[in-house]
């Protein structure tokens, strides 16, 4: 008598991220990179760019914010 039993152990799902802490990480390295190769490029307007980023401050910095806060309501409903 063989017996094949066919039990498995289910794997935790993976904590994914969300498409809006990816999307905001991803544009602040792309910010970034880009000040850095603009910073040792002649040709580049770094007075331009520097404005750029400080009329879009507000939005970085509010996505920056949502990002916390999820992670502190995350962390504290899990306590």
């Amino acid at each position: 008598m063989n017996v094949k039993s066919d039990l498995t152990i289910p794997k935790p799902a993976k904590e994914s991220t969300g498409i809006a802490k990816s999307l905001t990480l991803w544009m602040l390295i792309l910010a970034f990179l880009t000040g850095v190769v603009g910073a040792f490029v002649p040709s580049f307007n770094m007075a331009g760019y520097t404005t750029f980023l400080k009329g879009f401050a507000p939005l970085y910095i509010s996505l920056i914010a949502s990002i916390g806060a999820n992670s502190a309501v995350k962390k504290y409903k899990e306590s």
